[in-house]
């Protein structure tokens, strides 16, 4: 480019407009741009840096790119709509900061708004890479950045050029802004009606100068159209208007320049070094089949809509932002109190539910403690004879805040951690399934138990629904806590209907995905943050990781309806589990039968006992 603009100096006024000639005029005398060759080569190579803006990031900004980000950046420069679907840890975030920044300084009076589902989500791209990454480690980035505001009601970044970039929370509360480069960051948590009513409407044509004066107000080659930018990892194909989008782009791609789609899977990662073999290795393990080939492989995996339990059923009861986690045995023997314990709500229930597993080492059979709350719903109304309020009981909905999986063997260890979970959790019923040694477990939690590992005796339970299970252990004053069940295949049918019931009404909540977990929740516990190693974390991470692997593992089912009884049969395929299904499954069956016995008067309702 320097090559050409010397070899053609002579000529380069043929390229300008009469304004554009004479624009070296009006400097001061003695200024870098009162020459007319300078002033040419700085209006050249602007429009160069403009269509090109890789080769602005690495030659005026100084920022290394690998080839795969110059494309990103080039194909956005020359683009009004760009679809990026990308794999984690392949930072399109920090792309999408450096292009934002470009924009700001090469197009004056630029307004970039970046928007996601979660205002600290699209935070990050200012705080994380702007702010402490570009503007830190590129003083040319820093040298054109007027102020930056990053409090917790705005975040904004103003340029030297008359540019911003702005923060905005995809929700009803965004309305009002404006902008001409719109950033939808992880898109497909947003709604589908927000993008469309709130964000969509913001977009509008840069204001500089010189398109509102007489000069270029009528040339359509002058005018800047805005720049609509969505990105995102992939996501299940199960109608998410997503792939609407990413399929519209794809075709447009084809018959016009202004379109583009632009997806990487963990192979980007791999070949540039953002992340090792090994540390995908370790990342496979924690993952269920599923979310590896969604997260990582970047693959567009279609929903089975025949199934049972479609993973929108599961996914739309993701909203679950508060996890529990037991308490450390060493904290128990010194009195250390829970710092993650959760208060009881008024007329809560809470409950672990066991799936229990008894061969050791046996891949597809695991023991499943799920830690459930039951929180009474109601509905309240006025009779016209009586002032006074009434209601009407409407069940539990049920939050799942913690999961725990081990492999089946010793039945005492088994037994002492469902102790354990029982204490800590402040529970008020064990559910129990009998099949296989279960009544092992059961004998076991009815007598006295001493736990060495917590220096604690545990007095026994009995039985609540079970008269012949309560008589084979009997101790005074034993409280009747434990919930058997012996599953048959009408009741096994029984439960998996009810469970349903429980996914399509939205009645129980479980944890957010393990990303936006990462995000909100985990990057607030100071323990995760500071653990020395990945293998540390483990400990904070495994309630989202043992939901992601629910859903999973329960969308995999396959199942079967008896044409003479209508009995549904769910059954795993392959080496596949279905232990968590049938733990959470049970929890479900449990709040329902204990909500046949609540009150429908105010709130005079009880615990009451039961025989099934």
């Amino acid at each position: 480019m320097a090559k050409y603009i010397t070899k053609k100096s002579k000529n380069i006024s043929e390229l300008a407009d009469e304004r554009q000639r004479n624009l070296y005029k009006k400097m001061p005398s003695g200024h870098f741009l009162n020459n007319q060759e300078n002033m040419h080569h700085v209006l050249l190579w602007n429009t160069f840096f403009r269509r090109n803006l890789h080769r602005f990031a690495k030659d005026f900004l100084g920022i290394n790119l690998h080839i795969y980000q110059s494309i990103i950046l080039y194909m956005m420069s020359i683009s009004q709509l760009c679809v990026i679907i990308a794999c984690r840890a392949a930072a399109k975030s920090l792309v999408i900061s450096i292009y934002a920044v470009c924009v700001c300084i090469l197009r004056p009076y630029s307004e970039v708004v970046i928007s996601s589902a979660t205002r600290g989500q699209s935070a990050l791209l200012v705080k994380d890479k702007i702010q402490k990454f570009l503007m830190n480690n590129y003083p040319m980035v820093y040298s054109e950045i007027e102020s930056i505001k990053t409090s917790q009601d705005e975040v904004i970044i103003m340029f030297k050029s008359k540019s911003q970039i702005k923060v905005v929370t995809a929700s009803e509360n965004g309305r009002g802004n404006r902008s001409t480069v719109l950033i939808r960051e992880e898109f497909r948590q947003i709604n589908k009606y927000v993008d469309d009513s709130i964000l969509s409407p913001f977009q509008v044509i840069r204001q500089a100068p010189y398109v509102t004066s007489g000069n270029y107000a009528n040339i359509p080659d002058a005018i800047d159209e805005p720049v609509d930018i969505y990105i995102s990892s992939s996501w299940l194909d199960n109608g998410h208007w997503m792939w609407s989008l990413v399929d519209q782009a794809y075709k447009e791609s084809f018959s016009s320049d202004k379109s583009m789609l632009l997806a990487f899977d963990e192979s980007i990662v791999l070949k540039h070094g953002i992340k090792s073999l090994s540390q995908l290795r370790k990342e496979k393990k924690k993952q269920d089949p599923l979310t590896w080939r969604i997260e990582f492989l970047n693959e567009r995996v279609k929903e089975n809509t025949s199934a049972y339990f479609t993973y929108s059923m599961l996914q739309q009861n993701q909203r679950l932002k508060k996890p529990f986690y037991p308490r450390d045995n060493t904290d128990v023997r010194v009195g250390k109190k829970n710092k993650f314990d959760i208060p009881k709500q008024k007329g809560e229930i809470r409950v672990v539910c066991c799936d229990m597993a008894f061969v050791e080492n046996k891949k597809n059979d695991n023991s499943i403690f799920s830690c459930g709350r039951l929180i009474p719903e109601y509905t309240r109304y006025k009779r016209d004879t009586d002032d006074e309020d009434k209601q009407i009981n409407n069940g539990y909905r049920i939050l799942l805040p913690y999961m725990e999986s081990v492999q089946g063997g010793d039945t005492l260890k088994q037994a002492l951690r469902i102790r354990q979970l029982y204490e800590d959790f402040d529970a008020d019923y064990i559910v129990l399934d009998l099949r296989n040694a279960g009544i092992s477990i059961f004998d076991m939690l009815a007598n006295i138990m001493y736990d060495d590992e917590r220096d604690i005796e545990y007095t026994p339970l009995t039985c609540m629904n079970d008269e012949n299970i309560a008589n084979r252990i009997r101790f005074e004053g034993a409280e009747e806590r434990i919930f058997v069940i012996n599953a048959s295949q009408k009741l096994n049918s029984d439960i998996a209907i009810n469970f349903r019931h429980y996914l399509v009404d939205k009645k129980i909540d479980l944890l957010i995905p393990f990303q936006e977990a990462q995000e909100e929740i985990l990057s607030q516990i100071p323990e995760y943050i500071e653990a020395p190693s990945a293998d540390d974390q483990i400990f904070y991470e495994s309630p989202f990781l043992e939901t992601q692997a629910l859903i999973s593992e329960t969308t995999e089912l396959t199942y079967e309806k008896k044409e003479q009884t209508g009995v549904i049969v769910v059954r795993e395929q392959g080496n596949n589990r279905k232990d968590r299904y049938t733990s959470v499954s049970y929890l479900c069956y449990f709040a329902n039968k204990l909500a046949q016995d609540l009150s429908t008067i105010n709130d005079d309702y009880r615990y009451g006992v039961f025989v099934n």
